[in-house]
């Protein structure tokens, strides 16, 4: 039986990280593993103050179980990758690991209030982002949609914890991921 790991790096929030296990990861029809990831400090760019994300999926790819299907992790640092100036995650498109950054999905970020409620929906809708990447999705125009690209957080807030009916009849299972 092949399963769908997720773990997350120390600082993560353990309410977010709990969300994408419970709720994102289980549309995708597998069972889901946590598996102990620890700290990401080898990724450091002091440069720029931010993690590559390019190492983590290294990292990953590299020490992923044998009955590993795809591998999802989670960090609270905030990621980037040379060409970009962040990214909110990052997948291998059809392969097996992906990471999702939580950094820039929090309010407080942007210098506004704490808000959960939009915190925690963001943090399903990138999950669910990568992992559909990693289950072989590009990006979809339709904006609603989990696999619209999002170059910044309102662009996430349209975005729906689901995929449009193109996007969810590619993915194992069909119209269950909706």
């Amino acid at each position: 039986m092949k399963y769908v790991y997720v773990g997350a790096t120390p600082e993560t929030d353990p309410e977010a990280f709990a969300a994408i296990r419970q709720g994102a990861l289980t549309k995708f029809g597998a069972p889901v593993r946590e598996l102990e990831i620890g700290g990401i400090e080898f990724a450091y760019d002091r440069d720029r103050n931010q993690y590559g994300s390019i190492p983590v999926l290294e990292m990953l790819a590299r020490t992923a179980p044998p009955d590993a299907l795809k591998v999802l992790a989670v960090t609270g640092r905030d990621l980037f990758i040379p060409v970009l100036t962040f990214v909110f995650g990052q997948a291998q498109l059809g392969g097996r690991v992906a990471v999702v950054s939580l950094a820039r999905l929090r309010q407080e970020f942007y210098g506004l209030p704490p808000d959960r409620e939009v915190f925690l929906g963001r943090t399903l809708k990138e999950a669910l982002h990568e992992t559909g990447h990693m289950f072989g999705l590009v990006h979809c125009a339709d904006r609603s949609c989990a696999m619209a690209l999002a170059t910044n957080v309102r662009q996430i807030d349209w975005k729906q914890a689901g995929f449009c009916a193109a996007c969810a009849a590619r993915l194992p299972g069909g119209g269950e991921y909706r």
